[in-house]
């Protein structure tokens, strides 16, 4: 599998790491085992980390995630924070074709370009340091 999920309870965040070319297909594949993860906690802020892939999603991935999160309500969720950490300016076009379609509950989903406007956005300044140190042993993990 070309995206890799790693999971710190003390900050809250469950962060993908992908590599190679990323279908949105293994991106929820792997959504899906995080979610058997005991570690894994409903209400964590999702990062998926595209700085590294050529990234292959298409209308049928953006409508699974519009469904997702139209579905959460009936088992008594709230949307999750989910962050797509990327260079392309077409990923922030597609931030912006999600939130038009998904009418029914607000889609938390955001794009930023580097690290700094992630920790920024996470509000986490405070605690820079732990966050890089994370996500540059997750990032550059065989």
């Amino acid at each position: 599998m070309s995206i890799r999920y790693y999971i710190n309870p003390e900050l809250n965040i469950i962060l993908f790491v992908g590599k190679g070319i990323v279908t949105g297909s293994e991106y929820f594949k792997a959504a899906g085992i995080a979610t058997e993860d005991k570690l894994r906690k409903w209400g964590m802020v999702t990062i998926i980390d595209v700085f590294s892939v050529e990234t292959d999603f298409d209308l049928q991935d953006m409508k699974h995630a519009i469904e997702f999160n139209n579905e959460l309500p009936k088992k008594g969720l709230e949307p999750e924070q989910v962050i797509l950490l990327t260079e392309s300016k077409g990923m922030h076009f597609i931030d912006e074709a999600i939130k038009a379609l998904s009418s029914k509950i607000p889609i938390k989903f955001d794009v930023v370009s580097t690290l700094d406007e992630l920790i920024s956005l996470l509000n986490i300044s405070e605690r820079k340091q732990e966050f890089i140190s994370f996500y540059n042993k997750c990032k550059f993990e065989g």
